[in-house]
């Protein structure tokens, strides 16, 4: 989206979102056929990870995010090492990252960007590469879920755990799309398809694959009719608990290292570090925005085993888990993780 007084509709039909689309960007004097060789092409690119825990972050890079998607991208440099601070010795081998960028296809020159994953100084590269266009088709709504089908079915992590599962988080302040434009499939992605796809349907299935976030900045004023409609619509495919909404959007990327923390049980760690890299009003903003989340997510990980014993309360047990298959203790029902 291009600014906050868009008076264009609200549609799910596409043909008047396409004609709006362009008629947005004429009205606006947008054209987007300049090209730039270092934006990572989407089309025929499959991603491969050898890390048991992926990580995913999506930034929408149009217009209504104003400055912010160039703030996220440069403090996003810090994430690699930072969480590699709490990250249990387990999981820090093979730990890798992929950035993407999202916009609208329905009007942009780059509304599908994918990086592959890296680790360390490769992410820098990567970041670098990303091209935050500030476009955006003023229909309140982007193409998330462009990127939701991408990653559902080119994105193969034949390591990853299903504790903790690989999280995949979006950082954005408008809609999805109800359809996923067939032509916009083939023509970034590459994939045939007879039909558009209906997008909650995407949605559904990417949430199984990954433990899947969206850190929402408010479109407008906080707590506006479209704004709230906006929430809601991501509650209704993510869950109520995924949709967080961040009142300080610089603090964005300190509330990503919370959710990674959270989701190793690590969030004790994470909580001493931010205590002494930010400022009290700092860490009060972050743990605002986290708010409950430690409670949520507290599944008690052990990834060690020296015996046939409970690590936590001493129990005895059959058998130690096997690789990738977590089973909780009878007496304490901390979940037991073999990696």
């Amino acid at each position: 989206m291009g600014g906050y007084g868009s008076d264009y509709s609200y549609s799910i039909d596409d043909d008047i979102v396409k004609k709006s689309a362009k008629s947005y960007n004429i009205d606006a004097g947008r054209s987007y056929r300049e090209s730039r060789s270092s934006i990572p092409p989407p089309k025929g690119k499959h991603l491969i990870t050898e890390a048991k825990f992926p990580i995913i972050v999506v930034v929408d890079v149009t217009g209504s995010m104003r400055e912010f998607p160039g703030i996220i991208f440069e403090k996003l440099c810090i994430l690699y090492n930072e969480t590699l601070f709490f990250l249990p010795n387990e999981l820090k081998e093979s730990l890798e990252i992929c950035f993407a960028a999202v916009g609208d296809a329905y009007s942009d020159y780059a509304p599908l960007q994918i990086t592959d994953f890296a680790e360390d100084a490769e992410l820098d590269e990567n970041i670098n590469s990303i091209f935050c266009e500030g476009g955006g088709g003023g229909q309140r709504r982007e193409t998330y879920e462009l990127a939701a089908y991408y990653f559902l079915n080119h994105c193969d992590m034949p390591n990853a755990l299903k504790i903790p599962k690989p999280l995949l988080i979006f950082v954005g302040d408008e809609g999805f799309y109800s359809k996923i434009n067939r032509q916009h499939i083939k023509d970034l992605i590459g994939d045939e398809k007879k039909t558009d796809l209906i997008a909650k349907n995407v949605f559904a299935k990417l949430i199984q694959k990954f433990n899947t976030y969206i850190l929402r900045l408010s479109y407008g004023e906080p707590g506006n009719d479209v704004d709230k409609q906006i929430h809601k619509n991501w509650e209704a495919v993510l869950g109520e608990k995924k949709v967080i909404l961040m009142k300080e959007p610089r603090r964005i990327v300190d509330t990503i290292l919370g959710l990674i923390a959270a989701e190793v049980d690590q969030f004790e760690k994470f909580k001493e570090r931010i205590e002494i890299r930010q400022t009290p009003d700092q860490v009060k903003q972050v743990f605002g925005a986290l708010d409950g989340l430690e409670t949520e997510n507290k599944k008690k990980y052990v990834y060690e085993f020296q015996a046939l014993t409970c690590p936590k309360c001493g129990a005895p047990l059959v058998k130690i888990p096997e690789f990738n298959k977590p089973q909780k203790c009878s007496s304490c029902d901390i979940v037991l993780v073999r990696i």
